[in-house]
């Protein structure tokens, strides 16, 4: 049934708020209902320690958070031996996420790269010494 002035409701339509002569709009006080996705977590920055000594790296994992702002100050302690750290996208070390200067130790550098947004397990190692490797994960 079509809409009428004085249907069902009355003359006045008070059950609705609408006054005489207005229309109905969908009901009083309707508001739509809005969703919003969360905002972006800040990734923010961290920062990594690593040292290459008796050509072996002193740890066999670094983890941190997606999308972060990396700080990795990397401590070559093997007299007059080159070595870096590079990070891959896995072992086959064909897609680089970012490769550091390679340093002969003694010596130290700091890198500073942003991580994957991505979580999960990537690979890092000395390319001059791919047998120095580990995992490096991003949570």
């Amino acid at each position: 049934m079509p809409w009428a002035p004085g249907g069902a409701h009355g003359a006045s339509n008070r059950n609705h708020g609408i006054l005489p002569g207005e229309r109905h709009r969908g009901g009083a006080d309707v508001s739509p209902k809005v969703t919003t996705a969360p905002p972006p977590r800040a990734a923010g920055s961290v920062t990594v320690e690593i040292a290459a000594e008796n050509m072996a790296f002193d740890t066999s994992t670094i983890t941190v958070p997606a999308g972060a702002e990396v700080t990795m100050n990397f401590d070559n302690r093997d007299d007059g031996i080159p070595h870096n750290v590079a990070v891959y996208t896995d072992s086959s070390a064909a897609k680089e996420i970012f490769v550091g200067d390679i340093i002969a130790g003694p010596e130290r550098a700091t890198y500073t790269f942003t991580a994957p947004e991505p979580p999960g397990t990537y690979f890092f190692r000395c390319d001059v010494h791919p047998f120095m490797n580990g995992a490096f994960i991003v949570t």
